[in-house]
């Protein structure tokens, strides 16, 4: 009979290119629920539906990391470039100002999410010392 111990299970990460790849394919997924929603039911719920989108993917990125705001920003920026590649073509070739704003403003929910996602990541990790 052996009375040992088993050490604890280490749990890693994917490995960071895994990650960026997994980041990118969602971000092309952001952009067909983006023309959906906003297509079907308008800007409003266009806003919302990425915001949550995003919230949730970089979570899902993020889990288990007690720094991904400090160390996930490149899995932040694969997960939005997509949508950031489209505001600056809409920037560049949209006559339209209010096209423009939108654009914008879509671009700054979509990434404000995603670091809101990597804060609730890093707020729910385990090994987290709570004040």
């Amino acid at each position: 009979m052996n009375n040992t111990s088993l050490p604890p299970a280490k749990r890693g990460r994917r490995p960071a290119m895994s990650r960026w790849f997994i980041a990118v394919l969602l971000g092309i997924i952001s952009l067909f629920l983006l023309f959906f929603l906003g297509e079907t039911w308008g800007e409003n719920t266009m806003f919302i539906g990425v915001g949550a989108y995003c919230l949730i993917a970089q979570y899902f990125l993020s889990r288990g990391h007690l720094q991904a705001l400090r160390k996930d920003w490149s899995i932040i920026l694969c997960l939005n470039f997509m949508v950031l590649v489209s505001t600056v073509l809409c920037l560049v070739l949209e006559p339209n100002p209010a096209a423009r704003l939108t654009a914008v403003i879509l671009a700054l929910t979509a990434l404000a999410c995603s670091f809101a996602g990597a804060a609730l990541a890093a707020r729910t990790a385990p090994g987290r010392v709570l004040p």
